[in-house]
């Protein structure tokens, strides 16, 4: 755990009342002493050293982790669109220590995302060290973290939260309150409600609540994280580029239509596509030369003279054609 700095004033610390399992629907509590703690494996919503209690999800069930994976999903793509990794959680606990470096609260959110390095250190999160996640997802099927929850993480300094109650026909019966997804962001040591996100910025509430229920992407849904994730990029001067998987993708797109552009150029001008010709275009890889190559198919008299004008000097073939 960081050591305080000297006079630096320290944020409240969990727990400030007494726990009250009714502060957590949907859960119930179980005796977990903090010897337990490491070989527990099921996911703990809140837990605390000074009774050895957990509170844990009363029904566990596949409803409560589709939103959190679908989530995911869309920020990686997000991540793509803005050129730069994003680091996605859905184990991790966030733990606030004692002075003596003993835990003393511990929770699971459902899942967290930070977007730019440094990147947490194993699967502890110290409040007071960091780094401290960037948007924090909570699923609320079953459950409602309005009653403790978001106290918690507003104490702990956390800067965004999202909130989500589902809301597609195959999913079961909810008893959580109207599906949608709140935005809350950290004003003065609380959370106000908000349409937008402010980490993710012009990703609406409302469009990511449409992304997560949706069973297929929408063209609405597309739309929207391109425009986030080239948002983000212009931000941080990254682009889709810069990621290597999606860069070397488009890449080959680009000059893919160069070598489909070349074709069609010397088929209008009625210059037959020869082997060798065709050869040579499979090993564009490239269109930094573009315009050379396109005025050489403008201006080329048949095939061999287009090799001629597109290969370095000394390397083209005999006339062909």
């Amino acid at each position: 755990m960081a050591e305080p700095l000297h006079g630096t004033p320290q944020p409240p610390r969990e727990p400030r009342r007494p726990l009250d399992p009714r502060d957590f629907p949907g859960c119930r509590a179980v005796h977990l002493p903090v010897e337990e703690l490491d070989e527990y494996e099921g996911r703990i919503e809140y837990w605390e050293a000074r009774t050895g209690t957990a509170m844990i999800l009363a029904e566990v069930t596949t409803y409560h982790e589709v939103p959190s994976a679908g989530v995911a999903g869309l920020v990686e793509l997000i991540s793509l669109a803005r050129g730069s990794k994003i680091l996605a959680l859905g184990s991790a606990s966030l733990v606030q220590f004692g002075v003596e470096g003993q835990r003393e609260v511990l929770m699971q959110p459902d899942a967290m995302f930070l977007l730019d390095r440094p990147w947490p250190q194993g699967r502890t999160i110290d409040i007071d060290a960091g780094p401290l996640p960037d948007v924090v997802l909570e699923v609320d099927h079953t459950t409602d973290v309005r009653r403790r929850k978001l106290q918690v993480y507003a104490s702990w300094g956390l800067p965004e939260v999202w909130v989500e109650v589902p809301a597609p026909e195959w999913m079961a019966p909810r008893s959580s309150g109207r599906p949608g997804l709140t935005i809350y962001l950290l004003e003065g040591g609380g959370y106000v409600e908000s349409a937008v996100s402010r980490a993710f910025r012009g990703w609406r509430a409302a469009e990511i609540h449409q992304a997560l229920n949706e069973e297929t992407k929408s063209e609405e849904t597309v739309a929207a994280l391109r425009r986030v994730g080239r948002g983000l990029g212009r931000a941080s001067g990254t682009s889709p580029d810069d990621d290597p998987f999606l860069g070397a993708e488009r890449a080959e797109s680009r000059s893919e239509m160069l070598r489909e552009n070349l074709r069609q150029t010397l088929a209008a001008r009625n210059v037959l596509v020869t082997e060798a010709v065709e050869a040579w275009l499979s090993g564009v890889t490239s269109v930094e030369r573009s315009a050379q190559f396109l005025e050489a198919a403008i201006d080329c008299r048949n095939a061999a003279d287009f090799l001629r004008r597109v290969r370095p000097a000394g390397d083209a073939p005999p006339d062909d054609g």
